[in-house]
């Protein structure tokens, strides 16, 4: 398991030397990561800044950016000595008062872009088990909460395939005196348990600051509805939408069938960030730094499907079709702890007894019309009603009988004794092969244009008429409309 060390940290130009108290370690530094450092012996240490600690000398922002990580690094490798660590410059708001340059530095923008861009840039560096070390000592004003929540957010996702844990650590507060000595705590400390409550996607990804003109505010965001990547998310919104249903209710087939690769939805995000990031107006005589976009609860949703796409990938299990046996696998890993996943398990068991009903209704010649052919579930039915119904998707763990298909190509006849009443009666008992059974759902019903696919019952009512019910549309609502 690998271990991970994350720290926020504020202005450490400031920092006194101390003793750090951890563990049995006693060390002499400037900062507490030292002592956990020398302690746990991380694989990788990731420092996260503001782009607040620049002196705003350049009206290039990728130059501020190097200015803070190049100032960071050298002090991480001079006071620390530590080299397998890489230091994240994130966007930071407030006012500043430098006495080096008897200067005062405004940054002018949303306090949860901090959030954001830690989501977006923490997101692409964990993977796999992982033991991730948290501390917090250092962090400036907002930094440790928002930090400790973009953690918590990816670890809880990340626990959906892997083995997680978090510890989570915070110093004695330094009060001036020379060669304090500091004990480091350990706040928190647990393994980290699957969360599936994701949140849907809507349209609007960047939004302009109130403080700006509405003139500036008008052009900011017809450019970005006219950006062609903004375009093409808004038209793939909605299948992405329905992966991170498929996640949130525990649709094993969902799931297979409309499965969304991470590289997939990665161009998006970076092309938000660009945007976001390619606006930041920089005046250097006023040492006024301007962030006239924000990032939105949609791009962290995004972020959020990005990452569980690339946690969640079972690639032997997307495809169109699964056995029985893939979605008792699918049920038992990536669904393990979800509340819907009883919905799955109760399916799959109604599921091997489906052909019993048919047999000792109508008979095993019914079931041998059936072997060996895509048939729909409903045919299997005492009703037989072919009419999809919302509430029956999501209730079956979206084995719906009227667009689910089964293919039975293996199975065993035994005849069971039942006594009832004082009467013998013989009754037969249908075993199907969980390897053999397979499910997919209506090849009919799906549509593909330009990678956008759509998922459309057709049924005629009663009256004759051809009715329509778009299955992703209901999806989507009921995702974004959930509480």
């Amino acid at each position: 398991m690998q271990k991970i060390l994350i720290a926020p940290w504020g202005n450490f130009s400031s920092w006194k030397e101390v003793i750090y108290l951890f563990d049995g370690i006693e060390k002499e530094s400037e900062s507490s990561l030292s002592a956990i450092y020398e302690s746990i012996k991380p694989d990788k240490v990731y420092i996260l800044v503001l782009d607040t600690l620049s002196k705003l000398e350049s009206e290039n922002y990728d130059e501020i950016v190097k200015e803070v990580k190049e100032k960071t690094e050298d002090f991480i490798k001079d006071k620390l000595k530590i080299d397998n660590f890489e230091v994240i410059v994130c966007p930071g708001v407030g006012t500043f008062f430098d006495r080096d340059t008897n200067r005062t530095y405004k940054f002018l923008g949303n306090l949860t872009d901090y959030y954001s861009f830690a989501l977006y840039e923490l997101s692409k560096r964990l993977d796999g088990d992982l033991e991730v070390h948290l501390d917090l000592t250092h962090g400036l004003n907002y930094m440790p909460v928002l930090t400790y929540r973009v953690i918590r957010d990816l670890l809880e996702a990340l626990s959906i395939k892997n083995k997680v844990r978090l510890v989570v650590y915070n110093s004695d507060p330094y009060v001036g005196r020379e060669k304090e000595k500091l004990s480091i705590h350990i706040v928190e400390d647990e393994i980290v348990k699957p969360y599936y409550d994701f949140k849907g996607i809507n349209v609007e990804f960047l939004r302009t600051v109130g403080f700006i003109d509405k003139k500036e505010s008008g052009n900011l965001k017809k450019e970005i509805n006219m950006n062609p990547k903004i375009k093409e998310l808004k038209a793939i919104k909605q299948n992405i939408n329905v992966f991170i249903a498929s996640i949130v209710y525990a649709l094993p087939l969902m799931y297979s069938t409309f499965y969304i690769k991470n590289e997939k939805i990665k161009p998006y995000l970076d092309e938000i960030v660009n945007i976001f990031q390619s606006k930041i107006k920089i005046n250097c005589d006023d040492k006024i730094i301007t962030r006239p976009l924000f990032l939105t609860e949609n791009f962290n949703s995004l972020v959020m499907a990005w990452f569980i796409s690339k946690v969640c990938e079972l690639e032997e299990h997307i495809k169109e079709e699964l056995s029985i046996e893939e979605i008792e696998e699918l049920a038992d890993t990536i669904f393990r702890e979800n509340k819907y996943v009883q919905f799955v398990k109760r399916e799959m068991n109604s599921i091997r007894n489906i052909a019993n009903i048919l047999v000792n209704e109508y008979g095993i010649e019914e079931l041998e019309k059936l072997h060996k052919k895509w048939v729909p579930i409903y045919k299997f039915r005492v009703d037989k009603e072919e009419k999809f119904k919302f509430d029956n998707f999501l209730a079956h763990g979206g084995f719906e009988k009227s667009i689910t298909q089964i293919f039975i190509s293996d199975y065993t006849i035994e005849k069971e004794v039942i006594e009832k009443d004082g009467k013998i009666k013989e009754k037969l008992k249908v075993k199907l092969s969980k390897k053999e059974t397979r499910l997919r759902y209506n090849p009919e019903y799906i549509i593909e244009e330009n990678g956008i696919k759509k998922f459309i019952f057709n049924y005629t009512n009663k009256k004759g008429e051809l009715e329509k019910i778009d299955i992703f549309k209901e999806l989507e609502k009921e995702l974004l409309n959930k509480k």
